[in-house]
């Protein structure tokens, strides 16, 4: 599959169902949910074209991060649907939540495979710092909101911002282009992630679902478009 063709149906997905999250009523909840289903796999059949062949352990760990991503996917719409099938909807929530951690420690782990100087704890510590500032301010901000959350909005958000600090940590490693894609990709894997914790904790905002999806679906895509291109020859600066 080409890549062009990829990222018109990957986008494609996203929108439809993105407009199915504007317009579509509860009755339709199944036929958002499949249409959601789709969008992880799609990524995953390209990804794997890709790298078929050729596996290493970094986009086999990538692989596993992407199928934790499309269950997260799943029980997050549930939760959003406040439907209790099997479960609660705060429980699914929980699990969703599981769920995308486990994919922020598998593409942490994954980011942390190239070798190379860790630059973001010497020249470029700036960044480090900031995302140890962001993350504070996020919790500071969250924290009297979260109830029984706590514990588990804590940890996830810990491990995050340590897979961004991962992708981050890839300045020099790997060639630009990659480097950037991915780096970007993480940026708006935790933008989405926190107008998630602040439409539900702290208060809710018009267009959320539409940022939040919109925001989610473009992270994925650069994060593996770029993780793709990581093959190519590193140029180190």
């Amino acid at each position: 599959m080409k890549q062009s063709i990829f990222t018109v149906l990957f986008f494609a997905i996203g929108i439809l169902f993105i407009f199915m999250e504007m317009f579509g009523s509860p009755t339709f909840f199944y036929l958002a949910l499949g249409v959601k289903a789709l969008i992880m796999p799609t990524l995953m059949i390209y990804y794997h074209t890709e790298v078929r062949g050729r596996y290493t352990v970094y986009h086999r760990l990538m692989m596993i991060g992407f199928f934790f991503s499309w269950l997260g996917d799943v029980l997050l719409q549930f939760s959003n649907s406040g439907m209790e099938l099997f479960f609660k909807a705060e429980t699914f929530f929980l699990f969703g939540l599981a769920a995308f951690l486990f994919t922020q420690i598998f593409y942490t782990i994954a980011f942390n495979i190239p070798k190379g100087k860790n630059k973001i704890f010497t020249t470029r510590i700036y960044q480090l710092i900031l995302i140890l500032i962001y993350g504070f301010l996020l919790l500071w901000l969250l924290y009297n909101k979260l109830g029984d959350y706590k514990i588990p909005v804590i940890v996830y958000a810990i491990v995050i911002h340590l897979m961004l600090a991962s992708a981050l940590n890839r300045h020099g490693k790997v060639n630009g282009v990659s480097y950037m894609l991915v780096a970007i990709g993480a940026i708006l894997f935790i933008a989405s992630d926190s107008m998630i914790a602040i439409n539900r904790f702290l208060e809710k905002f018009d267009f959320a679902r539409i940022l939040i999806m919109s925001t989610y679906i473009l992270a994925q895509y650069l994060i593996s478009i770029g993780s793709l291109r990581q093959d190519c020859e590193n140029l180190h600066e």
